[in-house]
C-alpha cells in the first residue's frame, strides 16, 4: 500500500520535525497534497481514504510530540499548573465577601 502512494507525499508524511513543531499546519498541507493527488488521478478513492487516515494519525503524533517537547521545556518556560489541574490567578484588589 505505502509503495503505491506518491513519493513527495510520503516524504512530507515522514518529516517528523515539521509534524512536531506545527502539527495542525502539517496536517493541512498533507491533506491538501492528498486531495491534489486524487484530482490528478494519481491515487484512487481507496488510496485517498488511507492517505487521509495517515494524515489524522500523523497529526495526533505531532500533537503528542509537541506536548512532550513543551513539557520538557524546549519552548518558553512556564509555571506548571497545580496537580489538580486548576489555575491559580493572582490579582489586585479587594476580595468579594463570600455568602453562605
Amino acid at each position: 500500500m505505502m509503495s503505491q502512494l506518491p513519493r513527495a507525499w510520503l516524504d512530507e508524511l515522514n518529516d517528523e520535525f515539521e509534524l512536531a513543531t506545527d502539527p495542525e499546519g502539517r496536517a493541512a498541507v498533507l491533506s491538501e497534497m492528498a486531495m491534489a493527488a486524487h484530482r490528478r488521478r494519481e491515487v484512487d478513492a481507496d488510496q485517498l481514504c488511507e492517505m487521509l487516515e495517515f494524515v489524522d494519525s500523523a497529526r495526533l503524533f505531532g500533537l503528542s510530540e509537541h506536548e512532550e517537547m513543551y513539557a520538557c521545556g524546549l519552548f518558553k518556560y512556564h509555571e506548571p499548573l497545580p496537580d489538580w489541574g486548576g489555575q491559580i490567578i493572582k490579582g489586585v484588589g479587594k476580595a468579594l465577601p463570600v455568602e453562605e
